[in-house]
């Protein structure tokens, strides 16, 4: 879903990224090079695959616990008062699939809650659809309000809007396309108890994976990130928000200032803001939305380099921060740190293996190329580790 960032200030934001990262691996490398020091390569790969397995194995162990626990709606006490949650939808060019997740969202077996559609400045028919469907339904839970062409472009900001509108004491973030089952708020909301927990993810489900290849990769891909999430939940390190199926507290927006304007990815600089402010995010691996998968390779590959350059921009911005603070918890920092990694490596070993083949032309050998090539298959133990333990 694309909220119209201008092109020029992601242009600009991407050579200065591109530029730091180059000059800041370059720079290491060199010295590498110059103190004749182990692969850094190599001992990234080292670090990741300890942490693979650390995750992979805290999900078994997750796994093992919830098979032997009752659903929480069981737990819950018969007396508890649901909070008033607001759901909230941004809608960019979503005519074709609005109406049915406002009727997926209203069906929702949950006593006390809002459903907010925001039409981010649409193109296409978005807002007659939304008009119709709520003369239809005449439902007072679903609001409708479309943003000015003047308002701030990207969805944190469109976030940030509905932040004011709402009265929910939880705020649900959803897609436009996304589906839940009735009971999701009930399954949700009691984590939300906890007075540490600020946010807590469903898992995500890739709903048309028989669609094409590309469709069955990102079912996959979704799989294994909740493996992931489940495995960083139960060690309580660093759990990320993912933009659809988020539950989030207004008191922990407020305390952070809600989310960032000019961030490309909302839900990973949030979560960033959260766990530095001291809160805990939660997943909930048993609890789903489906959403649609990306079709066509090259909106795929434009989505994804917007993750990856979104990922990357938090962490320069919050990097000095993650390491220094004292209100994150140790887990989590550490996780933090040992995440990234997997953002700076296929760079890193880009430019390791340029620098070994310069090496080679010029001197004849390269003076670190096996322990260089030996974090292939170590990176291949890393993700067997994380998803398959």
């Amino acid at each position: 879903m694309n909220h119209n960032v201008p092109q020029a200030l992601i242009t600009v934001e991407r050579f200065w990224l591109g530029l730091i990262l180059f000059l800041m691996i370059a720079g290491i490398l060199t010295i590498e090079r110059l103190l004749d020091a182990p692969s850094s390569a190599f001992l990234i790969m080292v670090a990741m695959v300890a942490y693979g397995l650390v995750i992979g194995l805290a999900n078994a162990q997750q796994r093992r616990r919830l098979a032997k626990l009752p659903p929480i709606e069981e737990t819950a006490a018969e007396t508890y008062e649901w909070p008033y949650v607001s759901v909230v939808i941004p809608a960019h060019d979503e005519g074709v699939v609005i109406a049915d997740t406002v009727v997926n969202m209203l069906a929702l077996d949950y006593p006390t809650f809002e459903l907010w559609v925001i039409d981010d400045r649409s193109r296409d028919n978005t807002r007659q659809v939304l008009d119709a469907l709520q003369a239809k339904l005449d439902d007072r839970r679903l609001h409708v309000v479309s943003r000015p062409e003047n308002a701030i472009p990207g969805k944190s900001a469109v976030l940030n809007d509905a932040l004011e509108l709402v009265k929910g004491d939880l705020i649900l973030v959803m897609d436009a396309d996304g589906r839940v089952d009735a009971d999701f708020l009930k399954q949700l909301v009691p984590v939300m108890r906890d007075e540490q927990v600020a946010a807590v993810q469903a898992r995500k489900v890739i709903a048309n994976h028989r669609a094409n290849p590309l469709t069955r990769c990102q079912a996959i891909e979704y799989m294994m990130d909740a493996q992931v999430q489940d495995g960083r939940d139960t060690i309580r390190g660093a759990v990320e928000l993912r933009g659809n199926g988020q539950l989030v507290k207004r008191e922990a927006l407020e305390s952070v200032d809600g989310w960032t304007d000019e961030s490309i990815t909302d839900d990973l600089d949030l979560s960033t803001k959260l766990h530095l402010a001291g809160w805990d995010i939660r997943f909930m691996p048993n609890v789903t939305t489906h959403e649609q998968g990306v079709i066509k390779f090259y909106n795929l590959l434009r989505q994804r380099r917007r993750w990856a350059e979104g990922s990357l921009k938090r962490y320069l911005a919050y990097g000095l921060n993650i390491v220094a603070s004292s209100r994150i918890s140790k887990r989590a920092q550490l996780d933090m740190i040992l995440s990234f990694l997997q953002f700076i490596f296929p760079l890193w070993l880009f430019f390791d293996l340029l620098m070994q083949g310069g090496e080679w032309a010029v001197l004849g050998a390269a003076q670190h190329w096996r322990s260089s090539l030996m974090v292939l298959p170590v990176f291949g133990l890393f993700l067997w580790g994380t998803n398959f333990v």
